[in-house]
């Protein structure tokens, strides 16, 4: 994994699309700032030859083999080539040996976790630079592009079986396996059949449904509009804010927004202002913040610096120069760029002080039936959009960004899996990328994963959460915090604090005592140092059920450690039966319902799952169910219309 990880990183000089002038645009304009990053590491690949990774066992009894990483190094040497227009011969020759692979080994080419990873970069190296290119035609070579488009029939032809363009029916809320392998199965769909319904060997040719690919381009441009409106309409995401699965979503959204018809072009690109907003409103120095879901194993215990952090750095120029690129190349080869008054949010959203955001969320519905490949016993995910399902609030203070995703204590049974996966909450500090306090439910034994793992209550800075009655795989609730760009944790009656450089916090457990320790925290059930935490601390209730309160204030609301501390002792939380009734440091009355049957309360009103807005912030809005949304920062504005 490690020797995938460095070749992934040479993707990242796969640069700017638009033309070889290091500095220039294929019409003389100046780069952007987000081209010359690229560009910057792009040079320094010039010349290499190809570096295969290794071809790996299947991950798991029947599936095929893992060839992601092998795939990856060879689309990412033929685009680097392609790109510079440098050993043709041995990027064509690379590109034909990868299909070739997948022509001798059928059942990889559908499997789940290797062929469709890649192979939405093979179409738009063939859209960029095959024979009818758009950029350099015929770098890509006819015979290459007859050799690549065999393998990605086949799989086409069969996952047309099960992920289908039925929005009439369905809204586009019914799908097969995750969010991101359904976005990268329609999107590698969709471009082949744009690219192979003209061509003689493949014009004729028919689905098992009998739809010609004339037919079903036409119905994956309508499906892929249909998509976008209602992510507009009902909540941006299901896999929320999870850095490195977003990343892999949205990377055939690029292809669509290059290479679509006018309408397709046009909703994709709304979706992408929308979604660099979304991450931008809300990212501390390039940390993502607030709740999420899918953040997997040890992963929400650190800070990765691939995926959308990458694309962030590249856009915007904040967080860390990226290490790892993964599922990025698109974006890095797309002339797509976030709109300024995006970039401005990005830049400089916290400079007037805090504020709120209050997103709702899909996640209810009925879960289905997924397999390491595809399958006839395939089962959908079935989302309702009916009624309420997660409130996803964050408070954003210069000093840090605190938030959770709110739901009802229901059973997981009410729940689609991927958006009962792994949920994450908690604080990120501005001061270090690392800083963080995550009060979690961490998996039982060599579980990689918990599943409705716990539910809480949150207003300004400050939340209580408690592990779910209804969990499924959990282990023991902890709240994990870093060595790294934190303060001395400092225990006092039933409270633990500590400081960064800009925030002070508190951790309560309540009626429970708790265990304050120094340890490891790895993934059983995985291998590698990658699935080990960062040097940490831990604190453990003895009660699994206690809950815990976690409030967070910055240093300038203040005026010390010892007044933070006063402040919060003086709060003392009072257990009416099972309810815990609570004023926080900000002043409100929260009230939580440890038994897990009453909904909590903020200052008297109970927590509202399915509020008027779908998007509520200074700088996003959105009516539910509407299709309209603001993008907005001080004079600067932008609306989009999805319902055009």
């Amino acid at each position: 994994m490690n020797q995938f990880y460095g070749w992934m990183l040479s993707l990242i000089f796969l640069g700017s699309a638009v033309g070889n002038d290091v500095g220039t645009t294929a019409q003389g304009k100046p780069l952007t700032e987000f081209r010359n990053r690229a560009n910057e590491m792009f040079k320094a690949e010039a010349g290499k030859p190809l570096k295969r990774e290794a071809k790996q066992p299947p991950l798991r009894p029947g599936s095929g083999n893992y060839t992601r990483a092998y795939s990856y190094s060879i689309v990412g040497f033929a685009a680097r080539c392609f790109h510079l227009g440098e050993m043709p011969d041995e990027a064509n020759a690379a590109l034909v040996e990868n299909a070739k692979h997948y022509l001798d080994n059928p059942k990889d080419i559908i499997d789940r976790d290797s062929f469709h990873w890649h192979a939405d970069i093979v179409m738009r190296l063939i859209d960029m630079y095959g024979p009818n290119g758009t950029v350099h035609p015929g770098r890509l070579t006819a015979d290459t592009e007859a050799v690549c488009l065999k393998p990605i029939w086949l799989y086409v032809k069969e996952s047309a079986k099960h992920n289908k363009p039925d929005h009439a029916t369905t809204k586009s809320w019914h799908f097969h396996s995750t969010e991101n392998h359904h976005a990268m199965d329609f999107s590698l769909q969709w471009h082949f059949a744009k690219i192979a319904r003209n061509k003689p060997d493949y014009q004729k040719l028919k689905l098992d449904n009998g739809s010609s690919l004339e037919d079903y381009y036409r119905a994956w441009n309508e499906y892929i509009v249909v998509y976008f409106r209602e992510r507009a309409k009902k909540g941006v995401s299901i896999e929320i804010m999870c850095p490195g699965y977003n990343s892999v979503w949205l990377k055939g959204f690029y292809n669509f927004r290059d290479f679509g018809e006018p309408d397709v072009r046009r909703s994709t690109e709304m979706f992408l202002d929308l979604y660099w907003a979304y991450w931008a409103q809300e990212q501390l120095h390039g940390v993502e913040g607030g709740g999420k879901a899918r953040i997997r194993g040890v992963n929400g215990f650190k800070h990765a610096t691939h995926g959308i952090p990458a694309l962030g750095w590249f856009y915007f120029g904040i967080g860390e120069k990226p290490k790892i690129i993964q599922g990025e190349i698109n974006a890095l080869l797309s002339d797509y760029e976030p709109p300024a008054v995006v970039a401005e949010i990005a830049r400089s959203a916290r400079a007037h002080g805090p504020y709120e955001i209050i997103q709702r969320a899909q996640g209810l519905g009925e879960q289905g039936v997924g397999e390491a490949v595809m399958s006839d016993s395939m089962k959908p995910n079935k989302f309702r959009t009916d009624g309420g399902g997660i409130i996803r609030y964050s408070y954003c203070d210069p000093a840090f960004t605190i938030g959770t995703l709110m739901t009802e204590a229901r059973p997981l049974k009410d729940w689609v899996h991927i958006s009962a996966q792994s949920r994450w909450q908690g604080v990120i500090f501005g001061n270090n990328p690392a800083a963080r306090i995550v009060p979690v439910v961490r998996p039982e034994g060599k579980a990689r994963d918990v599943l409705n793992g716990q539910w809480s209550v949150q207003s300004k800075g400050s939340l209580i959460t408690q592990k779910l009655k209804g969990h499924k795989a959990g282990g023991p609730m902890i709240v994990w915090m870093p060595l790294e760009g934190m303060g001395a944790l400092v225990r006092d009656g039933d409270a633990v604090f500590v400081e960064t450089e800009g925030a002070y916090a508190a951790i309560r457990v309540v009626g429970s005592d708790f265990q304050l320790t120094e340890q490891k925290v790895s993934n059983p059930s995985m291998e590698g140092p990658t699935r080990v935490a960062p040097p940490g601390r831990v604190i453990l209730p003895i009660d699994d059920f206690a809950p815990v309160i976690l409030e967070v204030m910055a240093k300038k609301d203040v005026t010390g450690f010892d007044a933070f501390k006063t402040k919060v002792k003086a709060n003392q939380p009072e257990m009416k039966g099972s309810l815990l009734v609570y004023k926080t440091i900000y002043g409100d009355l929260l009230t939580f319902d440890t038994s897990q049957k009453q909904t909590p309360t903020i200052s008297g009103k109970p927590v509202t799952y399915a509020p008027k807005k779908v998007l509520e912030s200074p700088f996003l809005h959105a009516d539910y169910n509407n299709g309209v949304v603001t993008i907005q920062k001080g004079e600067h504005r932008k609306v989009l219309d999805f319902n055009r």
